[in-house]
């Protein structure tokens, strides 16, 4: 006599839906490798990077009539920049490129879960707790590492500056997936007990 089968959740995606989500997540994949291979080429052909957000002072005069009230931030391209240098700018770029592979392959790996009808399992909420503390952790380091690039970079020309700058929008979003992998440990509980009583 067989046993009884496990009951499905009515949580599911349909073939499209997976399709769509997966197209997407490795689009994101694909962008980042790309703007990776960009720079890494760029550098090689040209020996030099763009450095974004970098502050100036600016005199009173160059703003024509009244006084400059705020540090004016522009787009500065180095030039000569040594692959030592160049290689600690890469780092933050790679780091978050590993992140979002990682990110992509076990959301990838959950929407499977949900295709089939068994979202609450241990491995889906270890997923999501996972990318909680990618979420959070991950541009908080990013954006260290950057700040420590760019200002070797800059004092290398006896143009000493520390920016660090990160998204708050980032640990909200760690906080919610935390959430909502909350959510997933409570549903494998109950998915747990439902099993106890079949």
């Amino acid at each position: 006599m067989s046993s009884p089968s496990r009951p499905r959740i009515g949580m599911t995606f349909g073939r499209s839906d997976r399709i769509v989500t997966s197209v997407l997540l490795w689009a994101l994949v694909g962008v980042s490798a790309a703007y990776a291979l960009f720079i890494s080429v760029d550098w090689a052909l040209r020996r030099q990077v763009t450095l974004t957000g970098v502050l100036v002072d600016v005199p009173d005069d160059a703003a024509g009539t009244g006084r400059v009230v705020s540090t004016p931030e522009v787009h500065l391209l180095v030039q000569d920049v040594s692959a030592a240098h160049f290689a600690l700018l890469l780092l933050p770029t790679l780091l978050m490129l590993a992140a979002i592979v990682w990110g992509a392959v076990l959301l990838a790996r959950l929407l499977g879960d949900l295709g089939r009808g068994e979202p609450f399992g241990r491995s889906n909420t270890a997923r999501l707790r996972i990318v909680a503390v990618l979420l959070i952790v991950v541009p908080l380091v990013v954006s260290l590492l950057e700040g420590i690039a760019r200002a070797e970079i800059l004092a290398a020309r006896d143009a000493p500056q520390f920016m660090f700058t990160f998204t708050p929008a980032w640990v909200v979003a760690g906080l919610l997936v935390a959430a909502l992998a909350q959510a997933f440990a409570t549903g494998t509980r109950l998915t747990a007990d439902v099993d106890g009583l079949v």
